[in-house]
C-alpha cells in the first residue's frame, strides 16, 4: 500500500512540474518554432499581427508562401501545443487551380495525430503519425469539387464510396 501512495505522490509531483513548465514557457518561442519548422520546408508565413497568451499564439491576415509564391491568404491563425486552427482561408495560385478557394476551417491536433477541415470543396477528415510518419486523409467531396475538381479528385482512391489519400512522409 505503501507504493501506491509513492506512485500518486510521484504522479502528483510530475503533474505540477508540466502544469508549472507550461505556464512559464515562452510562447512567442512556440510560435517562432512553428514559423522555423515551415522554413525548413521552404514554407513562409507573412503576417500582420501576432499576439501571445498563456496558452499559445495567434496571427491575423497571413499570406502562406510556397518557395515566394503565394498560397493562400489567412485570416486567423493561432497555435497551442495541443492544437492549431485557421480560419477564413482563401487558396490562391496553384493551389486554387486544385481545389475550390474557400476553406472556412482547418483544425490540427499534433497530441492526437488528426486533422479536420470544412470548405466549398466539403469535408476533410484525416490522421497522422510523426513517429511512422504517414498520413491518411478522407474528403467527401462537395457537388462543387465534384463537377470542376474531378483531375484533384483522381489523386484519392475510392474506398466503399469515400475518396481516401494515404502516404509516406
Amino acid at each position: 500500500m505503501i507504493w501506491a501512495k509513492r506512485i500518486a505522490a510521484a504522479a502528483g509531483a510530475l503533474l505540477i512540474w508540466a502544469l508549472l513548465t507550461f505556464a512559464f514557457i515562452s510562447k512567442d518561442r512556440l510560435c517562432n518554432g512553428i514559423i522555423e519548422r515551415l522554413a525548413q520546408e521552404k514554407v513562409t508565413l507573412c503576417y500582420d499581427r501576432r499576439t501571445t497568451s498563456m496558452t499559445g499564439c495567434e496571427m491575423r491576415f497571413v499570406t502562406l508562401l510556397f518557395v515566394h509564391s503565394p498560397v493562400a491568404k489567412i485570416k486567423a491563425f493561432s497555435a497551442t501545443p495541443w492544437k492549431i486552427v485557421a480560419e477564413g482561408i482563401r487558396l490562391e495560385g496553384m493551389a486554387a487551380d486544385a481545389f475550390p478557394p474557400r476553406i472556412e476551417r482547418v483544425t490540427i491536433l499534433p497530441l492526437g495525430g488528426t486533422i479536420s477541415a470544412e470548405g466549398d470543396f466539403g469535408t476533410l477528415r484525416g490522421t497522422f503519425s510523426l513517429s511512422e510518419r504517414h498520413l491518411s486523409l478522407q474528403i467527401t467531396p462537395s457537388s462543387l469539387m465534384q463537377r470542376n475538381y474531378r483531375s484533384t479528385l483522381r489523386m484519392f482512391k475510392q474506398k466503399n464510396g469515400k475518396f481516401v489519400y494515404e502516404t509516406a512522409f
